[in-house]
């Protein structure tokens, strides 16, 4: 799925709380200035006989400093103030995502057999090496012996489905035909019937089992199905490989064959699979003699699908990153002047202690 979000100007939330706070802000500093200057009106000694005293230097640079600081002062708590007035009113900007949907869907279908449980590994890379091919197409894992499960339905959640092919990937490197790991056993748990035990690796059954899994079979979609086996079948299933192909050619199925070589003294039913292929316009190709990934994502690429007209997904999210910042820089400024009063202070304190 193509995921295209465009962003809207930024806008406020609460304006009538912003229009409020500042009319407050503005009536408390007509306030406090109107008592201030009349509480010190210009010119205004209240010492006696100070004229020698604000003459001297020394006083005309505490002065001064005093006026800087309060002023720095005054300017941080109005920084913070504005900062604090933005954040009520809560800044928000409206994203649209236009979804433009690929109507394809890719099922991958594994022989979890022991005969092919040695080749897994390097299957499952092959799998990832498809997926990581694709862009926007659904993607669903299912795994079989005589029993099929869904280890995943389709989804275009693709970190999700690269997540599932590592556990794929490391639970067939787990095994051994006299010891298999615990994660190869909770694995492949389900895909081995007792009802059917003497039949495994019942590839057509699986083929169709696979087919199964497709949905949305009302939708025009372009469907492919990768069956990754190495053919070697013990038993008789429900169908055999010809009525599997065209159990998918039904439905409008492409079924790609990722063959492995099986047992050296074994010989699966390529000529089969490749039937199968042929019959629904697929490929086939052995395992390991390269270029089979970069075909199955080609012919994929290939399959005719309609895009998906969806409307598009609208939300809104708040942006309070311009408030916070001018509230922790009025706040910082004010820690900072305070701090310079109180080494002042303290300087002061110590320099008239050590006066002897």
């Amino acid at each position: 799925m193509e995921l295209t979000w465009t962003t809207s100007d930024s806008e406020l939330k609460w304006p009538w709380l912003v229009v409020l706070l500042v009319v407050l802000v503005v009536a408390l500093l007509a306030v406090w200035v109107r008592i201030w200057w009349r509480r010190h009106p210009p010119g205004a000694s209240y010492v006696a006989h100070a004229t020698r005293l604000v003459s001297l230097p020394r006083y005309r640079t505490l002065v001064q400093r005093r006026r800087l600081l309060g002023g720095f002062g005054s300017v941080a708590a109005l920084v913070a103030c504005v900062g604090g007035i933005v954040l009520g009113g809560r800044v928000q900007e409206t994203q649209v995502m236009d979804r433009d949907e690929a109507s394809r869907d890719i099922m991958l279908c594994l022989d979890a057999s022991g005969s092919t449980a040695p080749w897994n590994v390097d299957v499952v890379q092959e799998f990832r090496d498809i997926v990581e091919g694709l862009e926007g197409e659904r993607i669903g894992l299912t795994v079989w012996n005589n029993a099929a499960i869904t280890k995943f339905p389709l989804t275009d959640d693709y970190d999700f489905v690269l997540d599932r092919l590592s556990e794929a990937e490391l639970a067939f490197a787990g095994w051994s035909e006299i010891y298999p790991s615990e994660e190869f056993d909770d694995y492949t748990a389900g895909t081995w019937s007792e009802e059917r035990q003497y039949q495994s690796s019942l590839v057509a059954d699986g083929l169709v089992s696979c087919v199964q899994r497709f949905d949305r079979l009302d939708e025009d979609r372009g469907r492919a199905l990768v069956l990754a086996t190495d053919g070697e079948q013990r038993g008789r299933g429900v169908y055999n490989l010809d009525e599997a192909a065209e159990y998918a050619a039904e439905d409008g199925i492409v079924i790609h064959v990722v063959a492995n070589p099986g047992e050296p003294d074994k010989e699966g039913d390529s000529d089969g699979l490749q039937a199968a292929a042929d019959e629904t316009g697929g490929t086939f190709a052995q395992l390991g003699t390269g270029g089979s990934a970069e075909d199955v994502v080609e012919e994929i690429n290939e399959l005719e699908a309609a895009k998906i007209e969806r409307p598009p997904l609208v939300q809104t999210v708040d942006e309070p990153r311009t408030g916070q910042v001018l509230a922790g820089i009025g706040v910082g400024l004010l820690l900072l002047v305070w701090t310079v009063q109180g080494l002042i202070a303290l300087a002061g304190r110590t320099n008239r202690g050590s006066t002897p």
